[in-house]
């Protein structure tokens, strides 16, 4: 079969592999789309730490199941998965905060994922529910949002919101935290520096979109009387970091929700941090819960996914693809089997 290997730093090929070989408890996954996470950019560039290549990366996926030996998965349905594989039985699993299971490994990260025609998810994740099936009619085009709508659904509920939150970046993260925060009824607003990106903003309900333009960023100042109550960092640009901190208010909450490069440094005076009073968090990755959530919205019909893919690539152009990514070329790019 055919997969996009990444073999080292800088180095991503499409290779031929083997067909994954399904033990007891297994399931195959035929893939449809897989969409290229700006983790995926950053660990081929070298900026993270938790990926182990080689590796056929892909974690925001749709496929149908192909061959199942788990009684849990029928064979035929449209599926996505639970990317973090963990035990299932720790403390942290237990209070359903996986993403810190110490025994923690990722589909994509550590195992391969789906830039892939085919990918084996392991028993471990079956068992723990991490094969996740949608009706047929739902358009593979939706479903491989659900992990990064699930992303979004669990940084809602950990962050502290009041009346206005301000979005840095209108990515496919950003514009999804854009439909959430408006179906929360809270004034958004969103600052985002390409001119696509701001359109599709607007098409998606912000109040507000801004360019990185220091007049604006006053005006948001004296409207909101201070600044705004939340700001959602959704980029990685280290220059939103300033910004963030002018455009929140005294008593703000701010997510660094957006993963910066390793070795960057947060730097705040603490009498600073004490008198300002600030809320700071840094949401990731998802829970079983909002996995769940975001496929109820998904079924629903009550997000819109469908301007978010913007940019489809074949495997064997998956060196191109990840160029487009990253030149921020539209808002999603995908890899299609």
């Amino acid at each position: 079969m055919k997969a996009a290997g990444f073999e080292a730093v800088n180095k991503l090929s499409t290779q031929e592999k083997p067909m994954p070989q399904l033990d007891s408890g297994d399931v195959l996954i035929k893939i449809e789309l897989c969409g290229i996470c700006a983790s995926d950019l950053m660990a081929l560039n070298g900026e993270l730490t938790d990926y182990s290549p080689p590796v056929v990366m892909g974690h925001e996926l749709s496929g149908i199941v192909s061959e199942s030996r788990h009684d849990a998965v029928k064979i035929g349905g449209r599926v996505t998965v639970n990317p973090m594989v963990s035990c299932g039985k720790c403390r942290y699993c237990r209070s359903d905060l996986d993403k810190y299971c110490p025994d923690l490994y990722g589909i994509g990260h550590d195992i391969d994922g789906g830039y892939a025609e085919y990918l084996r998810v392991p028993k471990q994740s079956v068992d723990i529910g991490g094969v996740l099936a949608v009706p047929l009619e739902i358009p593979p085009e939706e479903v491989l949002f659900l992990e990064a709508l699930g992303c979004c659904l669990n940084a809602m509920r950990e962050t502290i919101f009041n009346e206005s939150v301000a979005i840095l970046g209108a990515g496919s993260i950003g514009l999804t935290f854009v439909q959430l925060t408006k179906q929360a009824g809270l004034h958004t607003i969103v600052i985002e520096p390409l001119e696509h990106r701001q359109k599709a903003a607007e098409q998606l309900g912000a109040d507000q979109v801004l360019d990185v333009d220091e007049i604006g960023i006053n005006q948001v100042i004296e409207d909101t009387e201070g600044g705004v109550d939340t700001v959602i960092l959704a980029t990685n640009n280290i220059d939103a970091i300033d910004l963030t901190f002018k455009l929140a208010r005294r008593g703000a909450c701010i997510n660094f929700f957006g993963l910066f490069p390793r070795g960057n440094e947060l730097k705040i005076d603490y009498e600073d941090l004490h008198f300002m009073g600030y809320k700071i968090l840094a949401s990731w990755a998802f829970s079983r819960w909002s996995l769940n959530e975001a496929r109820k919205k998904i079924i629903e019909g009550s997000i819109d996914l469908k301007p978010l893919l913007t940019h489809r690539f074949p495997l064997e152009q998956a060196v191109e693809a990840f160029e487009n990514a990253a030149n921020r070329h539209g808002i999603k790019t995908v890899l299609a089997p």
